[in-house]
């Protein structure tokens, strides 16, 4: 089975595809937490002195559809802002898989995680 990748921009801890909102606040909270403790755990100084972790924040995420244009699993992209100047970076979260059990909530993928800083 083919995938194809799309995007869409998170709006109020979630977002619209064909038609279907999907709820991305569980994702959200547990990728934010993820995201800080591999940046504080793997460079805690440089990540401290540089970012302001209040600000990380979903900007967008990434579906991967079948052929029939049908979601499988998504990854959520972050922006987090320097403490100086206007500038952010993007973090990326897991791999989260579309309605397990018919629910319109993102929940964790069982084969695949990622969260890269």
């Amino acid at each position: 089975m083919a995938t194809i990748k799309k995007e869409c921009s998170i709006k109020d801890n979630g977002f619209e595809y064909l038609g279907k909102y999907y709820d991305c606040k569980f994702a959200i909270k547990r990728d934010v937490k993820m995201i800080l403790q591999e940046a504080e755990t793997s460079h805690k100084d440089s990540f401290d002195k540089l970012y302001d972790k209040s600000t990380l924040r979903p900007d967008k995420i990434h579906i991967f559809v079948d052929e029939d244009d049908v979601p499988i699993y998504g990854m959520i992209t972050y922006l987090i802002d320097y403490r100086e100047g206007n500038n952010a970076r993007y973090a990326c979260g897991g791999y989260y898989g579309f309605n397990f059990g018919g629910s319109s909530t993102l929940y964790p993928h069982p084969y695949q995680e990622s969260i890269c800083w």
